[in-house]
């Protein structure tokens, strides 16, 4: 007796444990910065994966913005405690490659399940670029964003301005037109504002066939006479024509939605905020272009880290797979305006009735086909703060020319690079 009832506790053991094992689910920790609806699209589309991944549990983890993200992720991962997967800019992969901290997609990509060949082909090209390190594919594309000028279709009309311009020398000839008119409430309208935001210099600098940065000497190339002449005639907008505001924060976009600028530059991404609260027809249009066509991409990619189990660094792939797969970058793109990153989702019914009803909006996303970004060199991670707040705002604000104050970004820039070498 006592023996069968031993061997009958130890097989409800056995049995309970086995149970066990097969409901445990994997679970791969996913840092983000996304807030507001688009952190809504991604969590009902992480529950939707979960329906259907049984096994796998994503743990999504927000952080305020992407100063603190990467904060976070660069202690995390100097004490071996980084999450499975996250967000992160091109500059951040750099430092975290250089240390080791990654593991590189491209085994997954190619692998037994990764992407077919049709399925990368079909990926924007700058994209697959934009995620290469020494020839291997390190991360994949998230989030990705090209900027846009937002405009007033109906001040546009009353101005007598028949399309949004396509040279920049036509656009200060426009703003110097809408610039005549007043806003609903009678009071002198502002043509435009943010100009001299780092995605629009970079953007023109392009353009004018310039760069930022050279990675192979590590040396700032933002302040040569192509980048200041850029820079000043922008400024010239301010202080010269008095067509653009000053102010570079996040209320212009209150003033343009409540018709107190005809136009503004932001990321295509944010049509989602707008939508539904507009009280006038929204266009959408390409920046305009100086002597060839350029437009930065922002935005960041997803990153895998070494620390995690193989366990769950397979797991993390099947949801990277599934999440930049076609369908659900469609429905990604739909909810949030982000760029679905193939070629071939603009062709689809369901994103083809977004184009329609958003004017611009297709043009907008086909500037992926002549897009840069910026430098991925870890430099660069301190680069981009000083060039923001010491070459772009001084001259916005009226405090320096446009050539001195780029002169003192690079020259702090370097200054501080034969400091760290020393």
């Amino acid at each position: 007796m006592y023996r069968n009832h031993l061997f009958y506790i130890i097989s409800l053991s056995l049995l309970l444990i086995g149970c066990q094992k097969k409901s445990a689910k994997v679970e791969v920790t996913f840092w983000h910065a996304m807030g507001g609806n688009v952190e809504k699209t991604l969590k009902a589309m992480v529950a939707d994966f979960e329906s259907t991944h049984k096994n796998i549990h994503i743990n999504l983890v927000g952080m305020a913005d992407y100063n603190t993200l990467a904060q976070k992720l660069m202690s995390a991962a100097s004490v071996n405690q980084p999450p499975t997967i996250a967000q992160m800019y091109e500059n951040w992969t750099t430092q975290l490659l250089i240390h080791n901290y990654l593991e590189p997609l491209e085994v997954y990509v190619k692998g037994k399940k990764g992407l077919s060949q049709s399925e990368l082909d079909d990926i924007w090209p700058v994209l697959i670029l934009n995620n290469t390190w020494d020839n291997k594919i390190v991360t994949m594309p998230f989030n990705k964003s090209v900027p846009v000028y937002y405009y007033n279709i109906d001040l546009f009309d009353k101005a007598g301005v028949k399309e949004f311009p396509k040279t920049w020398d036509e656009f200060r000839k426009d703003c110097i037109k809408l610039k005549s008119i007043s806003d609903k409430k009678g009071n002198p309208l502002m043509p435009t504002a943010n100009g001299t935001d780092i995605w629009i210099f970079t953007s023109m600098l392009y353009q004018k066939g310039g760069k930022l940065f050279d990675e192979e000497k590590s040396l700032p190339l933002f302040n040569t006479t192509d980048a200041a002449w850029v820079l000043q005639f922008q400024v010239d907008l301010i202080y010269k024509d008095k067509v653009q505001s000053s102010r570079m924060n996040e209320d212009l976009l209150d003033d343009y939605l409540a018709g107190r600028l005809a136009m503004t530059p932001f990321s295509c991404a944010r049509r989602a905020v707008m939508k539904g609260v507009e009280s006038f027809r929204i266009g959408m249009a390409p920046l305009p272009i100086w002597d060839k066509p350029a437009s930065i991409i922002y935005g960041t990619n997803i990153g895998m880290f070494k620390a995690a189990t193989q366990v769950q660094k397979d797991a993390a792939w099947e949801f990277i797979k599934w999440f930049i797969g076609k369908d659900n970058e469609i429905r990604w793109s739909l909810g949030t305006y982000y760029v679905p990153i193939q070629k071939s989702a603009l062709d689809d019914p369901r994103m083809q009735e977004q184009l329609d009803k958003t004017p611009g909006l297709k043009e907008a996303y086909k500037q992926l086909q002549y897009a840069v970004f910026e430098p991925r060199i870890e430099a660069w991670f301190e680069g981009r703060k000083v060039l923001i707040e010491d070459g772009l705002e001084p001259p916005t604000l009226g405090g320096k020319s446009a050539q001195e104050a780029l002169d003192f970004a690079a020259q702090k820039l370097i200054a501080r690079a034969k400091n760290k070498s020393n």
